[in-house]
């Protein structure tokens, strides 16, 4: 996550998506995997939707909200705290550097030790292969040991991807050993798109007790106002 993508397109559906797990009771943890702005493309001024009808209806709060906070000239994730968009006080906005990850690793996950379902918001989603550990771009992705130590500690955890170009099965396939791993055994896979601007995934893993819960969210994504702009892959 970057500051500059505040309040854009993205964020109404990920914070909807989010006010609806609270809804129905779960305590929620964000981890915003807060990386410094960068400033050699345009991302983050998708903003055309709070005009667009097929927005309306959806949460109509939080989008009045949003908008109050770019009227105001102040698009962060701490203005979006502030806001009280979630009803959660439990957010973890460290920066991440590459240098002292483990640290700011084992911070993140002492912030969200009390609450049910973590979310997990890295730039661009899980570490792919191509894209090495210590690398400059490492922290733009999740690490699977980092999603792993999130659902022992007791949760269960959501984690957004950036959807590539593949097919959807092959590019489903990426996920098939993180998801396999020993330590996430019994735990329930789910996921969802939203499909406004990119794609953005989202992936939970889920605990038994958590089941019930996100699936009533899904269903209240996928067919009501907001199933124009979301649909279950998983």
């Amino acid at each position: 996550m970057q500051n500059r993508y505040a309040c854009d397109v993205g964020d109404f559906g990920k914070l909807g998506m989010l006010r609806l797990l609270e809804k129905e009771g779960l305590t929620v943890g964000v981890n915003w995997y807060l990386v410094e702005d960068e400033s050699h493309n345009n991302d983050g001024k998708h903003i055309g939707y709070m005009k667009d009808k097929k927005f309306f209806e959806c949460d109509d709060e939080l989008l009045y909200a949003l908008k109050e906070i770019i009227d105001q000239g102040d698009r962060s994730v701490y203005a979006l705290e502030e806001k009280q968009l979630l009803k959660t006080d439990t957010f973890f906005s460290e920066i991440l550097c590459k240098t002292e990850r483990q640290l700011w690793h084992k911070r993140a996950v002492d912030k969200v030790k009390d609450c049910d379902i973590v979310f997990l918001d890295p730039d661009n989603g899980l570490l792919p292969p191509s894209v090495g550990r210590g690398s400059d771009k490492s922290i733009k992705y999740v690490l699977p040991e980092e999603i792993i130590d999130y659902y022992k500690s007791g949760h269960s955890v959501v984690f957004y991807n950036h959807r590539t170009r593949e097919q959807l099965n092959t590019y489903l396939e990426r996920f098939t050993k993180v998801f396999n791993a020993d330590e996430l055994a019994g735990s329930i896979i789910k996921g969802i798109s939203y499909k406004r601007g990119t794609v953005r995934d989202y992936f939970f893993i889920l605990k038994e007790e958590h089941v019930e819960q996100v699936e009533w969210v899904f269903n209240q994504l996928s067919n009501e106002k907001w199933g124009k702009h979301f649909q279950e892959i998983m």
